[in-house]
């Protein structure tokens, strides 16, 4: 479990999906250390500390200012990010005619909103200072709410994480960035120093984590090419009203050569990589559809290629394909089970749901039904099932899996709603 606390730059939800340089990080250690990421807010130093205390959490994420004293020699340093103005179009094109953006005179008497979490830095009091006449509103809504409200005209300047901002400028055309303060905020990692051996286990990895490819791609991600195109390559659209990615052309063609729904494809790709084909998971799968090296041999296909999306694609397909050669499920399978039990293995690996259907058959389910299935893929988190003569691969925790299953299934019946086949 890790807290977050609830003013900290650069990390937002949208879509219901969580972004940020220090939630991919911890993402990261969470694949590595083979748990679920879980994550819960925390609104001030003294709760920080409570939390800590009562071992409710195993990490606390914050701005470093707002670390308490006590823990300061448990956290780790991350992130640094900094916060900007952003205005109006018109205002902006205004400001960049005449002369450079000056805060206290542009500003003045005019009305201010601000991120809650720009009162973290030194730049906020002497911004209070030089703007004796101004309106300023200081709020903790959403970045994105908050750049909507300002393309609206609800106010004139809005100041926010630089990131937020960049994406925000990116998804609402009538807006744009006209300053950047100087000072940089520092983002930290407090480890629980109450857990035994946290502390040396993930300053280990840490170490090095940060001498590998994954840590080289997550700052590229970050850093090189920015939030914007980190979120629109995972959320990649098609410009036409009905499609569902820009790579929709590509995938209804290999589904059809291979005798698949374009959308349930779809649907695999947005859950794998929000339809980012830069992506590569700290398990070193690759591209749209999170390929395995291992895959890509089994089909003759050279590393250097895997990425490449028609390559990729192709490949899930493929695997899929193979997958269900393979299950052998009886004629009269539905459609929903057949994918449901694939999907499974495409994600958790089909040596484990093949033990998972061995269960079900011994006691008395059926290998063919995914609550059979997903019940026995439980149970084997029991190790008087995972050791049972018929179970190859022993122990398995399948939460991960469940939820992949239900992501594409929901996704899947959302696309078959929204496009035609």
């Amino acid at each position: 479990m890790v807290a977050i606390d609830a003013d900290m730059p650069g990390y937002f939800q949208l879509d219901n999906e969580s972004y940020g340089y220090q939630h991919d990080l911890l993402q990261v250690y969470a694949d590595h250390v083979g748990v679920t990421l879980r994550i819960g807010p925390v609104h001030s130093p003294a709760e920080s500390k409570r939390m800590l205390d009562r071992r409710e959490v195993d990490m606390i994420a914050a701005p470093t200012r707002r670390i308490p004293h006590d823990e300061t020699d448990w956290s780790v340093p991350v992130y640094h990010t900094s916060y900007v103005v952003i205005t109006g179009r018109k205002r902006a094109a205004q400001i960049n005619k005449a002369t450079d953006f000056q805060l206290g005179e542009d500003m003045a008497d005019r009305k201010l909103m601000i991120a809650s979490g720009f009162k973290l830095t030194r730049a906020y009091d002497r911004l209070l200072d030089s703007l004796p006449k101004t309106q300023i509103f200081v709020s903790s809504k959403s970045s994105f709410d908050l750049i909507e409200a300002l393309s609206r005209g609800e106010y004139d300047y809005l100041i926010c994480e630089k990131s937020e901002a960049q994406l925000g400028c990116a998804l609402v055309r009538n807006v744009r960035e006209i300053y950047e303060f100087a000072e940089q905020l520092p983002v930290s990692l407090v480890v629980n120093p109450r857990i035994s051996g946290l502390r040396d286990e993930f300053s280990a990895w840490y170490g090095t984590f940060r001498n590998s490819a994954d840590y080289a791609l997550l700052n590229d991600l970050y850093f090189e090419r920015g939030i914007v195109g980190q979120v629109i390559g995972r959320n990649a659209r098609s410009e036409s009203a009905d499609g569902i990615s820009i790579y929709d052309p590509l995938i209804k063609r290999i589904s059809e050569e291979e005798g698949h729904d374009w959308r349930l494809i779809s649907a695999i790709a947005y859950s794998e990589s929000r339809f980012n084909p830069l992506i590569v998971s700290s398990k070193g799968a690759r591209g749209l559809m999170q390929i395995m090296p291992s895959v890509a041999r089994q089909f003759n296909v050279p590393e250097g290629e895997v990425m490449q999306p028609e390559q990729n694609i192709l490949l899930g397909v493929k695997l899929i394909g193979a997958i269900e050669r393979t299950l052998k499920f009886k004629p009269s399978t539905s459609y929903a089970n057949r994918m449901r039990i694939i999907l499974a293995c495409y994600n958790g690996g089909i040596g484990h749901v093949t033990d998972a259907r061995r269960l079900a058959v011994k006691y008395g389910g059926d290998p063919d039904s995914w609550d059979d299935v997903a019940l026995f893929l439980q149970h084997k988190t029991d190790p008087a099932y995972a050791n049972d003569e018929i179970v190859s691969h022993g122990t398995f925790d399948p939460s991960e899996t469940l939820a992949f299953v239900d992501q594409v299934m929901g996704c899947y019946t959302a696309y078959c709603n929204r496009v035609k086949r």
